[in-house]
């Protein structure tokens, strides 16, 4: 049954990912080319501003998920009902922290922005996106149920659908008005239409939770998930404030305009981001209940499986990145878009950072081992705004993105793999390291050398536009993949993930 839920949870995340992705193009084309690059950089930093408001969640959705693996495994209905209500009134709480704190930043909006845009409305802009965020908190919790029964392809199939009705009204309202308030309002309506019918639908699935709307768990229950919501408020906001200040920086001290130009390097490296990390989604309700089972050696088998897809899989998109990015942007929103390659470089590097840590971050959360390195995302945090602070005025963009960097590698790329090796696998760290090394070694020869052959070969066919992205592109998914075949195709981890993929598509067409 496990690995059946994985793979029905794949085939859902990726099938309507590509279809998101695909609408979600064509409905930021539709709004370059029908409201400024103002809009653009507003869309974003307002974006980023809700999420930092987002710490007041503390990570309480990650925590209560981990404990309501263990009654969900164990069939206890009662504790699954009462976990459920716990839940809920957390979220309320949450809800009217952030649109109280929301509330109060409506005054400081101008200090947020470097230069004024020519935008009118914008306080009212701003407090729709803090009413779309305040309102997603009433509803939201229930999908947790659905994901904890391993059945995460129900909420995929819902939010696919309501994003599909969003992107379709948005570029139909954009063509017809080009006015974003009511842009931003579909956007409102689709969310919450959204986590209502998810709602709905977990209520329906899992009848108990309404047999029980009141009481608690237990108290030593409430203890655990106390002492798990402190630790993962420091991993939220270690993650929110590392992911969301580059936007607030460039706004405050490089312009607008460059949040409008970065959101697009953005849009395509989150829509395909969460597409490969639906692959990590799929089975990260089975590695919780593999947790309970308690058989390290069979854990640290699967992680050093997912470690090595984890690689091959986000460095050939950050191998792709290099090679695409700015023909691509060129081509599809105008030279205006563009950023110099060594910013382009330095947004890649930290994108791949952060990415080979997907593995290791999802057995420490399915294991729930975030108390152990709670304190990690305060350093991360400090560096972060100090360095990106430091550099900015010295090497502008450039120096913002490499204070986010630095501030990674100093302390989430060596603390949290150390912690999931002692407390999770009880294996020596050296064997992290020893992995890392090997796959960063060949992103950097097998990568630099697919980069400069695809610049040759198109070069020398003399290809520019939509010609220049497909030669570029079939050059570098040849010679990269062809190259780590060739480096990784006799290992034990290539091996393994081969024959699950096999016995996976055999499982499906003998069910069929």
């Amino acid at each position: 049954m496990r690995t059946r839920n994985s793979f029905l949870n794949f085939l859902a995340s990726e099938g309507s990912q590509v279809l998101n992705i695909l609408l979600s193009f064509l409905c930021r084309t539709v709004f370059i080319y029908t409201l400024s690059q103002e809009y653009l950089g507003v869309s974003g930093l307002f974006s980023n501003i809700l999420m930092v408001l987002s710490l007041a969640e503390l990570g309480i959705g990650t925590a209560m998920i981990f404990h309501i693996y263990k009654p969900v495994a164990e069939g206890d209905e009662a504790l699954q009902a009462q976990l459920m209500n716990l839940y809920r009134r957390l979220y309320r709480i949450v809800a009217l922290v952030v649109a109280a704190a929301g509330i109060c930043l409506v005054p400081f909006l101008d200090v947020l922005i470097k230069d004024q845009p020519d935008i009118p409305h914008l306080t009212l802009i701003y407090l729709l996106y803090l009413f779309n965020t305040v309102s997603s908190y009433f509803f939201s919790y229930k999908k947790a149920i659905i994901e904890a029964h391993q059945k995460s392809y129900i909420n995929t199939l819902i939010n696919t659908g309501f994003l599909t009705i969003q992107f379709l009204v948005q570029m139909l309202v954009l063509f017809l008005s080009r006015n974003f308030i009511f842009y931003l309002l579909v956007q409102i309506v689709c969310s919450i239409l959204t986590n209502v019918v998810s709602a709905a639908v977990a209520d329906h699935m899992y009848p108990y939770l309404k047999k029980d709307t009141r009481s608690l768990p237990p108290a030593e229950v409430r203890a655990s998930v106390k002492k798990n919501i402190g630790a993962m408020f420091f991993h939220r906001l270690g993650d929110v404030v590392v992911n969301n200040t580059d936007n607030l920086i460039l706004s405050a001290f490089v312009g607008i305009n460059s949040v409008g130009i970065y959101s697009n390097y953005l849009m395509i490296q989150s829509a395909v981001a969460v597409m490969l990390q639906a692959i990590f989604n799929a089975v990260t309700a089975g590695v919780g209940n593999l947790g309970v089972e308690n058989d390290k050696d069979h854990l640290y088998r699967i992680y050093k499986n997912l470690n090595f897809l984890g690689f091959w899989v986000y460095s050939f998109a950050t191998v792709a990145f290099m090679v695409l990015f700015n023909p691509f942007i060129g081509t599809w929103a105008g030279e205006d878009y563009l950023f110099p390659i060594s910013v382009v470089l330095m947004i890649n590097l930290v994108f791949y950072v952060n990415k080979m840590r997907v593995a290791t971050l999802t057995f420490r959360d399915a294991l729930g081992l975030y108390w152990y390195d709670r304190y990690k995302p305060i350093f991360e945090v400090l560096l972060n705004i100090v360095l990106s602070l430091a550099l900015v005025g010295k090497m502008g963009v450039f120096g913002i993105f490499l204070g986010t960097l630095l501030s990674v590698l100093l302390t989430s790329f060596w603390v949290e793999p150390y912690v999931t090796y002692k407390y999770g696998f009880e294996k020596p760290l050296r064997e992290f390291f020893g992995a890392y090394g090997l796959y960063t070694l060949s992103t950097v020869l097998a990568g630099g050398f697919t980069y400069f052959a695809c610049e040759k070969i198109s070069m020398t066919l003399g290809a520019s536009g939509i010609l220049e992205i497909l030669v570029k592109g079939v050059c570098c998914v040849v010679l990269y993949n062809g190259i780590l075949w060739i480096l990784y195709h006799r290992s034990e981890n290539y091996r393994a993930l081969r024959e699950r993929l096999v016995q996976m598509l055999k499982a499906r067409r003998e069910k069929k």
